[in-house]
């Protein structure tokens, strides 16, 4: 399976998925089903203080700085939110919506926000649950495995905002989903029928995320 734009190889894509999404031994788990079947408000539409919290179940440590400072921004990540349209996945996003999902992450680069104690790598944590087949989660990992020239490049020198990168990332995903449509679709049939649901995108995430953990 080639991805970011085809700038990387994955081999074996099935095995890694069915590491992440299997059962493991206590000390060895991964996030699913935990996260991805996490129930707060069951609204895909409004945030609530449960999806704040979600993100620990990705090994993300929320304090109470923390807590204070996403709680300041759930307004405006909860306006953000509100502009995206119902039941579209990112593989048939438009240019618009694409857009708007990059908008995400807009507060982070407002300059009238205070507290800078939340990376954008947090927000897609807290976001991806209400929208688990347009938004994407994205890490360290994430980051390194699709920079390159060809994909999205490295910083310039005067530096980009978070909805420039965000940009640049979301049309490498819908990139990667579309090229790799049948495999996703093969990998789907992976998932746990007692577990929670996967959407392409977030298989996308496993893939990439456990490829860079090797």
């Amino acid at each position: 399976m080639k991805l970011a734009k085809g700038t990387r190889e994955v081999f074996d894509a099935e095995s890694l998925v069915e590491e992440y999404l299997g059962p493991r031994k206590r000390g060895l788990r991964y996030a699913y089903p935990y996260y991805d079947g996490l129930i707060t408000n069951g609204d895909p539409d409004l945030l609530c203080t449960g999806d704040l919290l979600a993100p620990c179940l990705l090994g993300v440590h929320v304090d109470v700085d923390r807590m204070h400072t996403l709680t300041a921004l759930t307004p405006l990540l909860q306006r953000a939110l509100d502009k995206l349209p119902p039941g579209i996945e990112l593989i048939e996003a438009d240019e618009v919506t694409l857009d708007l999902v990059a908008a995400l992450y807009d507060p982070l680069d407002d300059p009238d926000v205070s507290d800078r104690d939340v990376k954008g790598s947090l927000i897609a944590k807290v976001l991806h649950r209400k929208r688990p087949a347009l938004v994407p989660l994205f890490d360290s990992k994430v980051r390194i495995f699709y920079q390159h020239e060809d994909c999205v490049p490295p910083s310039p020198r005067d530096g980009r905002s978070w909805r420039q990168y965000m940009g640049l990332l979301v049309r490498a995903m819908q990139y990667d989903l579309r090229e790799n449509a049948e495999e996703f679709r093969r990998l789907a049939a992976l998932v746990p029928s007692s577990g929670p649901p996967v959407t392409p995108l977030r298989m996308l995430d496993v893939v990439v995320w456990m490829s860079s953990a090797v």
